[in-house]
């Protein structure tokens, strides 16, 4: 009967202890590559972006995503401003906080290169097909509550990133 009842004791304690760790994280931690993002309205794909230049990079509680789309054909420090432009229409950097909580993944920009995404946060549904992470975005808005034009009209984003490198 006692070793009956060690037996219980000791898989109980290994059930609970495995209660608390955070396999999750572990999936999504490493540097990514952003291989496509789409625009999602109605249920149906209406845009497609190939990003040219892109990471993103998960570690411990933090983030950083830099994609663009954009080619320039000019190679100088010196850019005139439409190029500027059309970089940045094309362009999406932010960093910050990030935390998981099952398969939902917030983002807390601390520094967004869009001004109203500052302080802002984004929340994403997060799952795998095959070795591709997507993240499908279901509300981006401000740090005033304001949301994203986008989520705003009924349509969403949906990337997909590639794992480039692990980290510990």
């Amino acid at each position: 009967m006692i070793r009956y009842i060690s037996i219980v004791f000791v898989l109980g304690l290994l059930l609970f202890s495995t209660g608390f760790i955070r396999h999750s994280k572990v999936k999504i931690t490493g540097v990514w590559k952003i291989v496509e993002v789409q625009t999602i309205k109605n249920g149906k794909t209406v845009a497609s972006v190939y990003p040219t230049e892109s990471q993103a990079i998960f570690v411990q509680n933090k983030y950083s995503f830099c994609w663009t789309s954009h080619h320039a054909q000019l190679r100088s420090w010196v850019l005139p401003d439409t190029v500027k432009l059309s970089r940045f229409n094309q362009s999406i950097v932010n960093t910050g906080s990030f935390e998981l909580k099952d398969s939902t993944l917030i983002t807390r920009a601390v520094f967004a290169m869009h001004p109203m995404f500052s302080n802002g946060e984004a929340i994403f549904k997060w799952n795998f097909a095959g070795d591709t992470l997507i993240l499908t975005g279901t509300s981006v808005m401000s740090s005033e509550n304001i949301p994203n034009p986008v989520y705003a009209n009924g349509s969403h984003f949906v990337s997909k990133l590639i794992k480039t490198e692990n980290l510990r």
